[in-house]
C-alpha cells in the first residue's frame, strides 16, 4: 500500500490552475445559486430567506462531503512503526572521538537492553492530516504523543563526556537527531548533536568537509551524517512522482527490505541503510 505523505518543502505534481478554479470556485458558486433559485422561485421564500437557506444547506452539503473524504482516507490508512538504529556503532563512536580507544568501546558492549544503542529511536505514525502529513505520532521510547512532522532528539546515555565551565565541571551525552529542522538537503536529517566547545577541542583532524548546523542559544552543533528522502517515511514516492531506488541512491542509501515470499503481510519490513544508520518501518497490522 502506498501512503500519501507530502511535505511542505517538496514540490509535487499539482492539478492545473484552471481545474482548481473550476472545482473550488465555479462549481460551488453555481451550486449555491441553484439552491437559492430553488428556495426563491420553487418554494417561494423571500429573497433574504432564500440566501440564508442556500448558504445553510450548501455549507452542510460541503461539510458532509469533506467529512466523507476524510473518513474514506482514514479507512485506507494503516499505522506504521519506524525504527532508527546506529548499525555501525563502533566506527561512528571512534571516528568522532566519542570513545577514544577499542578498550573504551568494549566497555559499552555489555550495555542494558533498554539503552539507546540497543533499542534505537522508535515511533509510530498513528494518523495523517487531510494533506497527507503525519498528524499524530506515538514516541514509543518515552511513551508520549506528538503532533506534526517527525522531529526527535535522543541522548546516547551510554557515552558520557566531560565539560568545564565557570560553574564547575560536569558530564554530558551526545544526542542523535532525526527530523526536518537541521541540514540543507531536502529530506529528514540524521545528525549528531554535540557541545560545540567540546567539538572544537576534540574534532578529529581527518574530518574536514562535514555539513554542520550551529544552535547558538544552546551552544550545540549538529554534525549531519545522512539525509533520508521525505518519501521514505510512509513510502509515498509514487505520490511524489519519484522512484524510490533512485532517490535513495542519490543520498547514499541502500535498500535492505525484508519480504519473505509466502509470509504474512505484517511480517514485511522496509529498511534502508547508509554508512552509519539503518531506518526500518513496518505496518502495525495483523493478518
Amino acid at each position: 500500500m502506498v501512503r500519501s505523505l507530502e511535505h511542505l518543502r517538496i514540490n509535487v505534481p499539482t492539478r492545473s490552475s484552471s481545474k482548481l478554479i473550476w472545482e473550488n470556485w465555479i462549481v460551488p458558486i453555481a451550486f449555491y445559486a441553484i439552491l437559492w433559485a430553488g428556495f426563491r422561485y420553487w418554494l417561494e421564500f423571500t429573497n433574504p430567506q432564500s440566501i440564508v437557506l442556500a448558504i445553510l444547506f450548501g455549507s452542510c452539503y460541503y461539510g458532509f462531503k469533506e467529512l466523507r473524504k476524510k473518513t474514506e482516507k482514514a479507512d485506507d490508512f494503516i499505522p506504521y512503526r519506524v525504527s532508527i538504529n546506529i548499525h555501525n556503532q563502533r566506527d561512528l563512536l571512534l571516528k568522532f572521538n566519542l570513545v577514544k580507544t577499542d578498550e573504551d568501546w568494549n566497555q559499552l558492549v555489555e550495555i542494558d537492553e533498554n539503552s539507546f544503542l540497543r533499542r534505537g529511536l522508535n515511533f509510530t505514525v498513528l494518523s495523517l492530516t487531510k494533506e497527507g502529513l503525519p498528524h499524530l505520532i506515538w514516541w514509543e521510547d518515552h511513551k508520549i504523543f506528538q503532533a506534526g512532522i517527525p522531529s526527535f532528539e535522543e541522548a546516547i546515555q551510554e557515552v558520557k563526556l566531560p565539560y568545564e565551565s565557570a560553574l564547575g565541571r560536569g558530564g554530558w551525552s551526545p544526542r542523535l537527531y532525526f527530523g526536518y529542522r537541521h541540514g540543507k538537503a531536502k529530506g529528514y536529517t540524521l545528525a549528531l548533536c554535540l557541545w560545540k566547545r567540546w567539538w572544537e577541542k576534540n574534532k578529529p583532524t581527518e574530518i574536514s568537509q562535514l555539513e554542520t548546523d550551529e544552535e547558538h542559544d544552546t551552544g550545540s552543533i549538529y554534525l549531519v551524517l545522512g539525509t533520508l528522502p521525505y518519501g521514505e517515511i510512509g513510502n509515498d514516492y509514487e505520490a511524489r512522482g519519484q522512484d524510490r531506488k533512485t532517490e535513495l541512491e542519490k543520498l547514499g542509501w541502500t535498500i535492505k527490505d525484508y519480504d519473505e515470499p509466502g509470509a504474512p503481510r505484517a511480517w514485511a519490513k522496509l529498511e534502508v541503510q547508509n554508512e552509519y544508520f539503518a531506518v526500518s518501518q513496518q505496518d502495525c497490522e495483523t493478518d
